[in-house]
């Protein structure tokens, strides 16, 4: 494997166990000891926080194109000092409308959201230059500075305020994002120097420009997989969205372990077009994409043990972490190779028939069965839709049928060892049935596997 790909999984999977365990423990937590009305206030506005990256309208997703593939230390320092200043004004003039809206409607968790806009996009900006760049390290930092915080927020309100008041842990989310603002300013000035840079009508044009459609991709895919709370909110109430969240929030746990692969491989395949090189690399993704779903039993078994007042959300957490199975080869693989071949029209196209195949499964299924696990399965079964779509651009890299049968059957024993086994004996059976099928349909793969394993061990023991 490329050896700055491995250098780069290892220091984002790094961040991401941190990111994972601080997590983890926050969306055990929260739901333990709030109240069901405050958790679910708190769950809103991270619902609205997810579409914060529209209002920078493509500007941090075209500097992501354009600096794909590069070392930072060869970019012109100038015109990226330049690039950096236009979006710190733009943002500041996003976030004056935003906050105008929120006075007038009087909504004060859309006041929270429209305060969070701000460093919320400048973050981002930061993570995007250096995941493009190939700054894996300085990236990791970010993400761990982050998690790290608002664990320390969120523990601090719980048990040595005691407060069960949502908007004290609004506000300390925002400040959080502020001061990790700052930090990154200033870390980039130290690592980069500071030039006097002026706001640029033409930088802010062209990146909005080349990102606009990626941004909107990128909303399409967020509206899609946030599609099912946005019909339990409106459709059912506060206990169901609750509980609803709640799965979405320990499903969250699956999108931190797959940043190592979505954020290295777009970096990879900007620089690495031999396909037998990417066959491998795929392959290794389909594998990694049908074991770490089998998380879902250990959040089984702390619902049964720790948690029984959201055991009903229990099967909404299968139908979601099996959909993931789909989620991660299509964010690792399909959406990087849409922006390395620069088809973001094609990825917009096929996204927004998605949505439209989402909503019709969302509302039908409700209505066959008038149940919050409805919404999981429409997720899951659109989830499906979007990979198989997806799948008819890049007939080349090797997701063969024979691989979508191995990934359709994983799914139904996943879900049935879910719904009807007790956690402990249903992970057990799960990952004995996962280790033969790979035999069965991923030999090769599990070969090399074996092989680097032996490796490992064998210099270990020297």
């Amino acid at each position: 494997m490329d050896s700055k790909l491995k250098h780069g999984i290892v220091a984002v999977f790094i961040a991401n166990m941190i990111n994972v365990f601080f997590s983890l423990c926050t969306n055990f937590l929260l739901p333990k000891f709030l109240s069901v009305d405050s958790y679910a206030q708190i769950k809103t506005y991270q619902l609205y926080v997810s579409y914060v990256g529209l209002l920078h309208f493509g500007f941090v997703d075209g500097v992501y194109l354009r600096y794909g593939g590069k070392d930072i230390h060869d970019l012109n320092q100038g015109k990226l000092h330049s690039n950096l200043m236009t979006m710190r004004v733009f943002q500041i003039a996003i976030v004056a409308l935003s906050l105008a809206v929120g006075v007038v409607i009087k909504d004060p968790i859309f006041v929270f959201f429209a305060l969070s806009i701000l460093p919320l996009n400048m973050n981002n900006y930061f993570k995007f230059l250096y995941q493009a760049t190939g700054e894996f390290k300085r990236y990791g930092n970010a993400m761990n500075v982050t998690t790290i915080a608002i664990f320390a927020v969120n523990m601090i309100l719980l048990f040595a305020v005691s407060t069960d008041y949502y908007s004290a842990y609004l506000a300390g989310y925002v400040i959080v994002y502020a001061a990790i603002w700052l930090y990154l300013e200033f870390s980039f000035k130290r690592g980069f120097g500071s030039i006097k840079a002026r706001f640029s009508l033409s930088e802010l044009a062209t990146n909005i420009k080349d990102g606009f459609l990626l941004t909107l991709g990128n909303l399409a895919s967020i509206f899609l997989t946030s599609m099912d709370r946005w019909f339990v909110k409106i459709l059912m109430d506060t206990v169901a969205f609750a509980q609803y969240s709640f799965a979405v929030s320990v499903e969250n746990f699956l999108n931190l372990a797959i940043t190592p692969i979505t954020t290295t491989l777009y970096n990879y395949f900007c620089r690495e077009s031999d396909s037998e090189k990417r066959h491998t690399v795929i392959q290794s993704v389909v594998a990694f994409a049908v074991l770490l779903p089998s998380a879902a039993f250990g959040v089984k078994f702390i619902l049964e043990i720790f948690l029984t007042e959201y055991i009903d959300s229990c099967n909404v957490v299968f139908f979601l972490f099996s959909a993931q199975m789909f989620g991660i080869i299509i964010k690792g693989i399909y959406v990087n190779l849409y922006k390395v071949e620069r088809k973001q029209k094609r990825y917009f196209a096929k996204l927004c028939s998605v949505i439209a195949i989402g909503f019709v499964t969302n509302t039908l299924f409700y209505y066959v069965w008038g149940v919050k696990e409805a919404f999981a399965l429409a997720t899951l079964v659109s989830t499906f839709i979007w990979f198989v779509i997806s799948s008819f651009d890049f007939k080349k890299i090797g997701i063969t049928v024979f691989t979508g049968v191995f990934l359709i059957l994983q799914v139904v024993v996943l879900i049935l060892c879910g719904l009807f086994l007790p956690a402990i004996l249903g992970f057990l059976v799960y990952i004995a049935y996962t280790v033969i099928m790979m035999f069965v349909f991923m030999r090769p793969t599990v070969m090399i596997f074996l092989r680097m394993t032996r490796a490992r061990l064998s210099k270990f023991k020297h």
